[in-house]
């Protein structure tokens, strides 16, 4: 593992827990109401007519180590009728991101451990890779390699 890169929190109001976070920890806007509808988003949330919209916030310390203490605030924007299809600790829950640096050698060690590969990893271009697993208890992992040249 290179680092411990956010954590996803899946909300139901996005504004309103946007404004919790920053007022009670005094975090900082990276980015607000990013929607994102791509293949990834589609294979973690087993529809292709869904979507996400993202607002990522960072701590003091996140800015100035440059990199983690992130939280990211998801509000998944579904059609109702494919709202069942999307799985339970996603609707509500939370998922961990780690920065990887090598996508296949974590995979492996995470399905001989006991956990599983929920998405295949999706190019998220410029040579980044992303993809969702779950740990042996169920819990949501995202691992993310960043292309370092």
């Amino acid at each position: 593992m290179i680092n411990l890169r956010h954590t996803g929190v899946y909300v139901k109001n996005l504004k309103r827990m946007a404004a919790f976070y920053r007022e009670v920890f005094h975090m900082r806007t990276i980015c607000e109401n990013f929607r994102q509808a791509d293949a990834l988003i589609a294979d973690l949330l087993r529809t292709p007519e869904a979507c996400v919209k993202i607002t990522k916030l960072i701590t003091e310390q996140g800015e100035a180590n440059g990199t983690g203490d992130m939280i990211e605030l998801i509000e998944i924007v579904t059609p109702e009728e494919k709202a069942e299809k999307i799985p339970q600790p996603i609707a509500a829950g939370m998922h961990v991101a780690f920065g990887v640096r090598d996508m296949e050698t974590t995979r492996t060690a995470i399905h001989a451990r006991g956990g599983i590969c929920v998405t295949r990893v999706h190019d998220m271009g410029g040579g980044n890779q992303c993809c969702f697993c779950r740990d042996p208890e169920g819990n949501w992992l995202e691992l993310i390699a960043r292309n370092e040249s």
